[in-house]
């Protein structure tokens, strides 16, 4: 487990601690309670005066954290203006005292800062990310999963990992209580796998299309829908050569599947006021706990095909992949219809429903806005270098992931010096060189910085293969470990859509945009 001294606040003082604090309020000398209490047998040299109040105060200072945690401001106030000598006050602060000598460890309670339970340097952090109570925290840890404290800039893996370790011994208190799906690092390896399970009413909990099963019931609907079922998998499966579309696909047919084996219904069977409800479902699932939680591996059992509420524009985005999958099964060729896009009423194409809708330029300048005004890390710095690159150069994510530096030259002589790209595209009409706006240069050389990356040709340790973009940390998998070793590894065209995306769903919880509809791709087509 991580050395937390630096990170959790200080817990009571001890008896000896609480003498000297008594001893100080009292009146005694800070010297003479040096040398009674504070002075260290293996230390030769004496205390000054100074230092003597220095350590008398720091344990006054945890005295006062100590009260506020028990609910007692009159107390910690007694003793904020406590500087050492006798006064009209003294009787009242040591009854005090002596009252508060007889409390417990306290608990937190949602309302308390983070100030009273962890450090000053992580409380900082904590609140400069607007988490402000205790409550603030378990929230945002409910609802982003074990992957929270990447939503708090400048919150690593330790401090993250005794966080939550110290939130799971709250867990006798409701109001605190964080879900299973939230676990530190070193125990993310123990999360349960998730099975197959038959589709049926009163699942326990959901599955993924992959791990999906067929009804074990002979009721008509049971065994039309595990019928369906396979059509399906085959219907997402014809996709897999587009993986966006794919992963849009099997994301809808999961959730149509689970709800339609909750209702008792055969895909086939829907009727219209069968799909009125399901767009009213969608934007609002219900249970939440069996529907909703953060995003994580499919094969995992905290796994749930939603991660909220769908907005409008999200529910008619799924409403239309539904549409086309109950065309392409009461045609019965479910296969042959994805592969072609043909629909029976002759006016559009499934695969035309999967074409990402053009981002207003305003929303776009106003993400971009938003990663360079944000609290920044270096995750957030490579995201708004790829955004940028994409935005305003019109790069395609492909062309980005497979940028190295000996595609870059510096310009000095320019007015003001900036990078050019040369791009080396398959169609004439896209190669050719690119010179860097301003904002875009200087994003990428901040995240330069961040790998400490010579690019310069003259640098010593300029390497031409090196990335273009790459990530400052790689999960620890036996995948990301392997990359890591690479030292020209960088993100791959898959990481950067992750990385977006990941930084649009922080964007869109302070702005009104849709989550689920948004593509990497559109800030280019903006």
């Amino acid at each position: 487990m991580p050395d937390d001294r630096d990170t959790l606040a200080a817990t009571k003082l001890t008896r000896t601690e609480f003498a000297v604090v008594r001893a100080y309020a009292q009146g005694m000398k800070p010297l003479e309670i040096a040398n009674r209490y504070l002075q260290d047998p293996d230390d030769d040299d004496d205390l000054t005066e100074h230092q003597a109040i220095q350590r008398i105060l720091a344990l006054r200072d945890r005295l006062v954290q100590f009260a506020l945690q028990h609910d007692r401001p009159d107390i910690a106030e007694m003793f904020e203006a406590l500087r050492g000598r006798s006064d009209a006050g003294m009787t009242r602060r040591v009854d005090a005292l002596t009252s508060i000598e007889q409390l417990g460890q306290g608990r937190p309670l949602p309302g308390h800062q983070v100030s009273l339970w962890f450090g000053p340097s992580l409380s900082r952090r904590l609140m400069a990310a607007g988490i402000r109570t205790i409550a603030d925290m378990t929230d945002l840890a409910n609802r982003k999963g074990s992957g929270w404290w990447r939503h708090v800039p400048r919150i690593g893996r330790h401090s993250a990992e005794i966080i939550v370790r110290w939130l799971a011994t709250q867990s006798a208190q409701t109001a605190l209580k964080v879900s299973p799906h939230v676990l530190a690092s070193a125990q993310i390896v123990d999360r349960k796998a998730l099975y197959a399970r038959p589709l049926g009413r009163g699942m326990a909990f959901p599955v993924p299309l992959e791990l999906m099963r067929a009804p074990e019931t002979f009721a008509p609907w049971a065994m039309a829908l595990g019928e369906e079922l396979k059509d399906v998998q085959g219907w997402v499966a014809a996709r897999a050569s587009s993986p966006n579309t794919w992963k849009s696909y099997r994301r809808e047919a999961e959730r149509f599947l689970l709800w339609a084996a909750g209702q008792g219904k055969s895909l086939r069977a829907m009727a219209a006021d069968d799909l009125d409800a399901y767009r009213a479902f969608l934007a609002n699932p219900e249970p939440s706990s069996f529907w909703c939680g953060p995003a994580g591996p499919r094969d995992k059992a905290h796994w749930r095909p939603f991660e909220g509420p769908l907005r409008t524009s999200s529910c008619e985005a799924a409403m239309r992949v539904i549409s086309a999958l109950l065309r392409a099964l009461r045609k019965g060729d479910p296969a042959r219809l994805a592969r072609s896009g043909v629909v029976d009423d002759g006016t559009a194409t499934v695969q035309a429903s999967s074409k990402p809708a053009t981002l207003p330029r305003e929303t776009i300048e106003s993400f971009l806005a938003w990663l360079s005004a944000s609290p920044s890390s270096p995750r957030q710095r490579a995201a708004l270098a790829a955004a940028l690159l994409l935005a305003r150069h019109g790069i395609r994510i492909v062309e980005l992931a497979s940028f190295r530096l000996v595609h870059f030259s510096y310009s000095p002589s320019a007015a003001p010096p900036t990078g050019r790209l040369l791009l080396e595209a398959k169609s004439t009409a896209r190669r050719g060189e690119i010179v860097l706006d301003q904002d875009a240069w200087s994003a990428l050389s901040a995240h330069w910085t961040d790998r400490q990356l010579a690019w310069d040709t003259l640098s010593e340790g300029w390497d031409p293969d090196a990335a273009l973009l790459a990530p400052i940390e790689y999960p620890s998998t036996a995948r990301g470990r392997a990359k890591q070793s690479i030292a020209t590894a960088g993100y791959s065209a898959s990481g950067l859509e992750q990385l977006l995306r990941a930084s649009w769903r922080r964007f869109a919880e302070t702005h009104d945009v849709d989550v689920e509809a948004f593509t990497p791709r559109q800030l280019r087509l903006g």
